[in-house]
């Protein structure tokens, strides 16, 4: 047989996760001292709506329908962890037919600090929030739930 290449095909599930405290246990795992064993990115970004429903970046000229505020929390273990999944904690808030009060809207995602995130995107009633994993393997899987399991049970290795 010729040479057969094979496909690693990603699997993405949602998840039940309050984003709130994700953040908050991040927050804690992080303290000064401490091995780092995550590697955080957090953005911004604005969507605009146009009256047939279809979204796209915001460009000036829009005759804009609805915008939204559009955050992004992505998550995944050090590159020497060994570990290769990615939780990403989307949070989608609408802010309506104008754009925000500073009067524009950046081209490119803004790059925001977990506090800045968690201040623009997870107080109370703030947008609908999407909790994703991707994982590739069987063995992903397994250091993505041991991950999962320290969050739930609120454990730290410091």
């Amino acid at each position: 047989m010729a040479g057969r290449s094979i496909a690693v095909t990603e699997m993405e599930y949602e998840l039940d996760i309050d984003a709130a405290h994700l953040v908050e246990w991040l927050r804690r795992e992080m303290e000064p001292g401490g091995k780092q064993l995550f590697e955080i990115n957090a953005s911004r970004s604005f969507t605009s709506q146009d009256a047939g429903g279809e979204t796209a970046p915001v460009v000036e000229t829009d005759e804009i329908a609805s915008m939204s505020s559009v955050g992004v929390l992505e998550v995944k273990p050090a590159a020497d962890s060994g570990g290769h999944w990615l939780l990403r904690v989307r949070v989608e808030d609408i802010v309506g037919a104008h754009l925000p009060e500073e009067g524009s809207v950046p081209d490119e995602p803004e790059d925001l600090t977990l506090d800045g995130f968690e201040a623009d995107f997870l107080t109370s009633d703030q947008g609908t929030v999407y909790v994703t994993v991707e994982l590739e393997t069987g063995q992903d899987r397994e250091k993505f739930d041991s991950f999962l399991n320290d969050l739930q049970t609120d454990r730290h290795e410091f």
